[in-house]
């Protein structure tokens, strides 16, 4: 079953004005103009499904962990004593509706298909998104039961003129209907969403005969298909827990974002065609049980695998670092490459490379693992199938999706916070007995997040998760990249996770369709990088702007910030006050409002030091100097 829900802001508040359920036969539409309020057309939508012939159902909404579920909650409390929610990263995987002997699981296919919807329904070939004024309902003087002219572009959302006019010549003998056109919007929609998932669902039967209903997101079913058709029986994947992982997860520091150079022309922007399942492919994995070691590793192995605590000195000459290190700078924590001395946990590749690049190391101690291909068939069949189907294909988007999910569910913590919907009257036993981290109040009832430091690690076998594979993973798509930030004659202005922007073109033999192999996105005429995730391009086909933590509107980009603005930013002290809206959830009272709020943008000292010409200009960057992670000049 699906649901869709469509809201309006009136004064900087969201409400729901409608909603709409689909249960592959029947759609229900539910209008704000024949109910009080938003509660009681939610409550009425609920109620319309809670029957015995849709006990069992999973019910879709399409950003239901961020969106949805924050008008909902407070009504499906309202509706029964007994939910149980399952919480990730403060995002509802699922929360299970019980009611009499009957239940139903909501689940956000946001977490299972994480692209928009017009992508997916272009993806799996279904009807697409309908058009509407969305923001027209913003207007507080408009009834919802308007009757009249079709509203100006103006309320319309990334619409051309021409399809724009299209649209308006379809009303100019009858009149435009708000209600109707609101219903047929959002029933458009929910009959799109269930027609994907439903496709989506019949081709991972057929192509690996397994069930998507139980699994909530995308990584957790990446992983079953693994398991369950290409993980070898005499393959042994670690489950690491405890002391043993809180070691091994230091060297979990994902991928390297840095700017290098803040100003270029002619700057080449190439991505990686798919990074992680390139490196899974090629290199070995640690498999088996591992072995820990104290003290001088050459009298132990001196061909060690795995993940080792080493005393660090890196060369200061080395403008381009490979290792990342994690430490408190500035009153926060930051991921860095710094050049100098400190202490820290790293898998025994890495450390190959960097001994390649003059960093000398003292190993304290570790834990060693066996050596195992583990991912080749499982790339080679989603990559073959990604290949072999075209852009606008279900098969080719599933294969893209499943490739790219599969490893960070190996990196999943094993310490879960556990979620409880309960009577105020009752909770007290969850406080004297449990460590609660968050507590949201409704009319009687608590939900409350706590950890439980008692399980066992047989609780957390149970994940199956491993912390070895995931490290491995990002420690040799680093080595990879950083062949491409270093190429002689070819300077490196600014590097993300699986991209480069490079003075030259790469050579032909690094460019290409397969796997490990470079893609031009775009040229730059004019680039500026201040920052990780905070750079300008002018391309000929039009500006490209980033801002980490901002959002930026693509259609009106050149009023939030332009070129010269950004220019501007490159001399010491200057800022940039910028404005946008900041949402405020609520999930006690249901509700979501509006704000504007202030962003300030400057250059700051970020993951490398800054250096500035006689005009306080920033010209060039180098790698922060760590003494035993305090920051030197």
């Amino acid at each position: 079953m699906t649901i869709d829900l469509e809201t309006r802001n009136i004064n900087g508040v969201l409400s729901v004005y409608l909603a709409s359920i689909y249960d592959g036969v029947k759609v229900n539409s539910f209008y704000l103009s024949d109910y009080k309020d938003s509660n009681e057309l939610l409550e009425e939508a609920i109620l319309s499904i809670m029957k015995r012939k849709y006990d069992g159902y999973r019910v879709y909404l399409h950003n239901f962990s961020n969106f949805d579920g924050i008008f909902l909650l407070k009504i499906l409390n309202n509706l029964s004593d007994n939910i149980n929610p399952i919480i990730n990263d403060n995002k509802f995987i699922e929360i299970k509706f019980n009611f009499g002997r009957f239940s139903l699981k909501f689940r956000d296919s946001l977490l299972l298909l994480p692209a928009s919807l017009e992508k997916l329904a272009k993806g799996f070939n279904v009807e697409s998104k309908g058009t509407f004024p969305v923001l027209f309902v913003n207007n507080e003087h408009i009834t919802l039961n308007y009757k009249g002219k079709v509203p100006p572009i103006n309320y319309f959302v990334n619409i051309a003129e021409d399809k724009y006019e299209e649209y308006f010549t379809k009303f100019i003998e009858k009149e435009w209907d708000l209600k109707q056109e609101s219903i047929k919007y959002c029933n458009q929609d929910v009959v799109t969403l269930y027609k994907i998932i439903y496709k989506f669902a019949n081709i991972i039967f057929d192509e690996i005969r397994l069930d998507i209903a139980k699994y909530p997101t995308i990584s957790s079913l990446s992983f079953a298909i693994f398991r369950c058709k290409f993980l070898q029986e005499d393959v042994k994947i670690p489950v690491i827990t405890g002391k043993m992982f809180n070691d091994i997860s230091l060297s979990y520091t994902g991928g390297n974002v840095e700017a290098l150079k803040p100003y270029g022309e002619n700057i080449y922007h190439y991505d990686v065609n798919s990074l992680y399942p390139y490196v899974m492919k090629e290199q070995c994995m640690p498999v088996g049980e591992p072995v820990y070691f104290e003290g001088n590793l050459a009298n132990f192995d001196k061909d060690a695998f795995g993940f080792f605590e080493v005393l660090v000195e890196a060369p200061k000459d080395l403008n381009i670092p490979l290792l990342q290190h994690r430490f408190k700078i500035s009153n926060s924590y930051k991921t860095v490459t710094p050049v100098g001395k400190w202490k820290g946990f790293y898998f025994s590749e890495e450390l190959v490379k960097a001994k390649e690049l003059n960093y000398k190391f003292e190993i304290l101690r570790g834990y060693i693992f066996n050596k195992g291909y583990i991912f080749n068939e499982f790339v080679d069949y989603f990559y073959t199938m990604k290949v072999n189907n075209d852009k606008n294909s279900p098969l080719y988007t599933i294969s893209k999706l499943i490739l790219n999910s599969l490893y960070g569910r190996f990196g999943m913590t094993p310490y879960k916070e556990k979620h409880i919907i309960i009577d105020s009257s009752e909770s007290f036993h969850i406080y004297n007995n449990f460590n609660v981290t968050n507590v949201v109040m409704f009319d009687n009832k608590e939900l409350i997040s706590y950890l439980n430091f008692e399980e066992s690690d047989d609780d957390f076998t149970q994940l199956n998760i491993s912390i070895p594979i995931a490290s491995a993973v990002t420690s040799y798509a680093r080595i990879y990249m950083y062949k491409f930030k270093t190429l002689n004659n070819n300077t490196c202005y600014y590097t993300d996770t699986d991209s480069v922007a490079l003075e030259n073109k790469l050579e032909d033999s690094y460019v290409g369709s397969e796997l490990g192999k470079f893609k031009l996105e775009y040229t730059s005429d004019k680039a500026i990088y201040l920052a990780p995730k905070v750079y300008y391009c002018k391309t000929k086909k039009g500006d490209i702007c980033k801002i980490k933590g901002f959002k930026l509107n693509k259609n009106t980009m050149e009023q939030n910030i332009n070129f010269e603005e950004f220019s501007n930013l490159l001399y010491k002290d200057n800022k940039l006050l910028l404005n946008q809206e900041k949402w405020n959830k609520n999930l006690s009272s249901g509700e979501i409002k509006i704000s504007e709020n202030n962003y300030t943008l400057k250059t700051t000292l970020g993951k490398r030091e800054l250096i500035f010409d006689k005009t306080n200009k920033l010209v060039d960057t180098k790698p922060l100097y760590l003494d035993n992670d305090k920051v030197l000049n």
